[in-house]
């Protein structure tokens, strides 16, 4: 039997009302995907207003950026967004969002804000020297922060030469998103360094790096503490001091590539973070920093010209970019019957077939998918 019958004035019309309104759909997700835009966007009255509440920005060392790339403007709009997302799906579950608990003034001695951070964190120096990988030590500082009520997202689309990492520092779920592109260990430095800046509430960031400016502005200031608090946050003078390799160090200021190599394995940190621990210690020149620095930076650079882009599966990339905090609070809302699966599929960026697959990996089973 035919549900719709032509009379014979009626013009031939093979599209039934169904068939236009899936393909009213069809353009909508099309559109949506090519836009980088969540689909709800498209209909409001009026367009939203631009985000730019960027308060601070990593960018690589000699780097200069007269106007971020589109790629780096999606990832700030992107991390704001979701925000947004998580803050009314915890509210949707009767949540209180959680600040943080803990502050920090740009008056206060480096290393009592690096043991503050580490006992709020939770991370001893003993888990710190049982981490076997440098994807180890990343996953953990990481999920430690996210348990304290940050949002810790990464950015898969930005070149490292443009952007380490940045932060929005909101009273309510912070945010700190890292570059993917960089080595695991650069991360974590990232990660500490945006943490700090959270801590001082100052609203206001600024480009930096490694390599401490020498000017005296409030900007170069708050830069050179975060980077000061985030060294020894990951490497305590105490610690460094105490360490096998630098008891028995005999030659002085002059250190070699296998030390810093096997001194960055036992703090899980990076090259860098070593050579200005020994800088700030007073185990290594400036000449000396100044060289190891440069070398490793060529290094970099040559690594960075042959690095081919591995295959990773939509689950692990949306681990890898969401973050387990973010990722629970849209399953748990999905359990409860706050929002359907096809939100879950927009929110997390990943076709329903990969939904099981997440869900085992974050919740340790599956329930639904």
């Amino acid at each position: 039997m035919e549900l719709y019958h032509k009379t014979a004035d009626e013009k031939p019309d093979h599209c039934t009302p169904n068939d236009k309104i899936r393909g009213q759909l069809i353009f909508s997700f099309t559109l949506s995907n090519a836009a980088k835009r969540p689909l709800a966007i498209f209909y409001l009255d009026e367009p939203p207003r631009k985000f730019s509440a960027l308060k601070d920005f990593r960018r690589f060392p000699g780097g200069f950026i007269s106007d971020p790339s589109p790629e780096l403007r999606l990832a700030i709009r992107l991390a704001s967004e979701r925000r947004q997302i998580a803050l009314e799906l915890a509210e949707e579950l009767h949540e209180t969002p959680r600040g943080l608990s803990i502050s920090a003034l740009i008056a206060e001695p480096v290393v009592d804000v690096a043991r503050r951070i580490r006992d709020f964190l939770g991370i001893t120096l003993k888990e710190q020297g049982n981490w076997r990988g440098d994807y180890d030590a990343l996953n953990a500082w990481r999920e430690a922060i996210q348990k304290r009520g940050v949002l810790v997202f990464q950015a898969p689309g930005v070149e490292i030469e443009e952007m380490h990492g940045f932060s929005l520092s909101e009273s309510l779920m912070p945010v700190i998103v890292l570059n993917v592109k960089d080595a695991p260990n650069g991360r974590v430095f990232t990660l500490i360094h945006e943490f700090c800046h959270l801590l001082l509430r100052e609203g206001e960031g600024g480009i930096c790096d490694l390599q401490n400016s020498q000017s005296q502005s409030e900007k170069s200031q708050i830069e050179v503490f975060c980077n000061a608090v985030a060294g020894e946050t990951l490497v305590p003078t105490a610690a460094l001091l105490q360490s096998k390799i630098v008891i028995q160090h005999d030659s002085g200021m002059n250190w070699n590539e296998a030390q810093l190599k096997q001194l960055a394995k036992d703090f899980s940190v990076s090259r860098e973070v070593v050579l200005r621990r020994l800088l700030d210690s007073q185990m290594i020149s400036s000449l000396g920093y100044e060289s190891h620095i440069k070398s490793i930076h060529r290094e970099y650079l040559q690594k960075s010209g042959i690095r081919k882009g591995g295959f990773a599966p939509p689950s692990s990339k949306a681990l890898s970019q969401l973050g387990r905090k973010f990722i629970r609070l849209v399953l748990v809302s999905c359990y409860q019957e706050k929002i359907s699966t096809s939100d879950v599929t927009e929110y997390l960026g990943v076709k329903f077939k990969h939904l099981g697959k997440i869900e085992r990996r974050v919740m340790g089973s599956s329930q639904i998918f």
